[in-house]
């Protein structure tokens, strides 16, 4: 049981390092947007429940960004 422990306690902190670094991103001039951090996350594999944990947003929400940039993507193609 300890390691299951360590183990969520290791996710957290990663949530938290994640977050920073896309905080950091997104003060250094033409940062990426909300939405170019959620496609981001996304395109690297991350759950729309812990991008909306990161992101400090609500699932609902990444959920409906999520599908906005997925129909941008068909009118693209």
């Amino acid at each position: 049981m300890q390691n299951h422990e360590e183990f969520q306690e290791l996710n957290k902190r990663l949530g938290v390092v994640i977050a920073l670094l896309l905080r950091s991103l997104r003060t250094g001039g033409d940062g990426l947007s909300l939405r170019d951090q959620i496609r981001l996350l996304s395109e690297l594999g991350v759950r729309p429940k812990d991008i909306a944990e990161i992101l400090g947003r609500s699932s609902t929400y990444i959920s409906k960004e999520l599908v906005g940039i997925r129909k941008g993507r068909k009118g693209r193609k």
